[in-house]
C-alpha cells in the first residue's frame, strides 16, 4: 500500500514542480496549460503531499506511534483490545507449563474477563482519582499524629489511598465475582460448581493479588500518565493472569460430569487391577496417568508404610 501511495504521490509531485519550474522561467503557455489541467497541483498541494508520506512513513516505521495514535481517537476500544489480547497471552504461556491440550473455551473467558474489566477501569480510575486526593490517609495520620511527618508527601499518600480504593473496593467486590462467574459460565460450570470455585480460590487470590498489585496501581497512580495507565495495568497484567491462569484458570475437579468421568476411570482401572489403591487411582485419573505409574507409586507407598511400622 505505501509502494502504490508512494508513485502516486510521485507522479503527483512531478506533474507540480514541472508547473512550478514553467511558471517561474516564463513559459507562459505552458504554464496557462498545466494552470488549467486539473491533475497539476499547486506548490502548497505538493508540500502538503511530501508531509502526508513523511508522516504516514513515519507511523508505519513506528508501532509505537501507531499504537499512541490509536490510544488518542479511541481509547475505550484500544484500552479492551490490549487487555484482551495480553491476558490470553498471558493464559496461554500458563497453559504451556502443563501437558494438557490447549484448553480454548480457558483461553477466551480469560480473554473476555480482560477485556470486560479494562472497560471496568476505564470508567472507574477517573472517579478514584476525582475522589482520593489524600485527605482520608492525612486525616488517619492525623489522628495517631503522624499527619504533619507527611503533610508535604501528599502526592505519595494520593497514590496510595488510589491504590487501596482500587484493591479494597473494586476487586473484591467486582473484580473476583466476575472473574469466578464469568470464567465459570464460559467453561462450562452451574452455579453450585461456581462457588465451590470462588471459595475454595478466592482467599489465596485474594493475597496474591495484594502482594502484586499493590507496588503495581502504586507505581501507576503515581507516576504513569493518564491515558497510559491502563495500557501499563495490561502489560504487568501478562504476569498477573499467568499467575491467575495457573492458580485458578483451569476448572478441572468442580464439574459434576467431570467428576462422574473420572469416577467411571476409577471403577474400569479397579476392575482391572483389583489391588490398587482406589484413592491413588482418583488422585492420579486426574493426571492421566497409565496403570502402570499408579501401580508403581502404589508400591512406593506400600514400603513407606512398611517401614514406618518396622520403626
Amino acid at each position: 500500500y505505501l509502494t502504490i501511495k508512494k508513485l502516486s504521490i510521485m507522479k503527483y509531485l512531478l506533474l507540480g514542480a514541472l508547473y512550478n519550474v514553467a511558471t517561474v522561467s516564463g513559459f507562459a503557455g505552458f504554464a496557462e496549460m498545466a494552470a488549467f489541467h486539473p491533475s497539476v497541483p499547486s506548490m502548497d498541494a505538493v508540500n502538503h503531499a511530501f508531509t502526508t508520506l513523511s508522516v504516514n512513513e513515519n507511523v508505519i516505521n513506528n508501532p509505537l506511534e501507531l499504537y499512541t495514535n490509536a490510544l488518542k481517537e479511541h481509547p475505550l476500544i484500544t484500552k479492551m483490545i490490549t487487555g484482551g489480547v495480553l491476558a490470553t497471552c498471558g493464559d496461554a504461556i500458563a497453559q504451556s507449563q502443563n501437558e494438557e491440550a490447549y484448553d480454548k473455551r480457558r483461553a477466551a473467558s480469560f480473554g473476555l474477563f480482560d477485556t470486560m474489566y479494562r472497560a471496568l477501569q476505564h470508567a472507574t480510575f477517573p472517579i478514584i482519582v476525582a475522589e482520593c486526593h489524600g485527605q482520608y490517609m492525612s486525616g488517619f495520620l492525623n489522628s495517631f499524629g503522624f499527619g504533619s511527618l507527611l503533610a508535604d508527601q501528599m502526592n505519595y499518600m494520593a497514590a496510595m489511598e488510589q491504590t487501596l480504593a482500587s484493591q479494597l473496593g473494586i476487586v473484591p467486590f467486582l473484580y473476583y465475582p466476575v472473574f469466578f462467574a464469568l470464567t465459570g459460565f464460559v467453561q462450562g460450570l452451574n452455579k453450585e460448581e461456581t462457588i465451590a470455585r470462588a471459595k475454595e480460590n478466592f482467599i489465596p487470590l485474594m493475597k496474591r493479588n495484594l502482594l502484586f498489585w499493590i507496588p503495581v496501581q502504586f507505581v501507576q497512580f503515581g507516576y504513569v500518565p493518564t491515558d497510559l495507565q491502563i495500557p501499563f495495568l495490561s502489560v504487568c497484567g501478562l504476569c498477573w493472569t499467568f499467575i491467575l491462569s495457573a492458580s485458578a484458570g483451569s476448572v478441572k475437579g468442580y464439574s459434576e460430569d467431570e467428576v462422574e468421568e473420572v469416577i467411571e476411570i476409577v471403577t474400569t482401572q479397579q476392575q482391572l487391577f483389583p489391588t490398587m489403591n482406589s484413592t491413588l487411582v482418583f488422585e492420579e485419573a486426574y493426571c492421566i496417568s497409565s496403570p502402570e505409574e499408579v501401580m508403581q507409586k502404589e508400591e512406593v507407598m506400600q514400603k513407606e508404610e512398611e517401614y514406618a511400622s518396622m520403626r
